[in-house]
């Protein structure tokens, strides 16, 4: 499978709010990082994507999605188990290039094993 699995995935509502609550917040020029290091029980590290409205129509929101969850796909495996990520688009990542988008996410990336080895 290409893609993240289910087991890698925030899908609740519940752990969104959690991770956003809870969470040490990272920010780079195209992407927010809200991230919540792990509790008692680790399991692999998960991801949710928040693409809000301001972003843009629905398909620029879901180009935007896509682009992160394969730059996310590349770099999960590296990350401490346990750790819970919520990813949030900000509106300049609308009609930002691919290579925009990786910087800002190898800066979060970067600054993420510096905070959470």
């Amino acid at each position: 499978m290409t893609g993240l699995p289910k087991a890698a995935r925030l899908r609740r509502r519940r752990d969104f709010l959690k991770v956003q609550d809870r969470g040490a917040k990272l920010s780079s020029e195209l992407v927010t990082a809200m991230v919540l290091s792990p509790g008692p029980s680790v399991g692999p590290a998960r991801v949710g994507f928040t693409v809000s409205s301001k972003v843009g129509n629905a398909v620029e929101r879901n180009l935007v999605r896509r682009r992160l969850r394969e730059l996310v796909r590349e770099r999960r495996a590296r990350w401490r188990a346990g750790l819970e990520v919520v990813l949030v688009a900000k509106p300049s990542a609308n009609g930002a290039s691919f290579a925009a988008l990786t910087r800002s996410v190898e800066r979060l990336d970067a600054e993420l094993k510096r905070r959470f080895p």
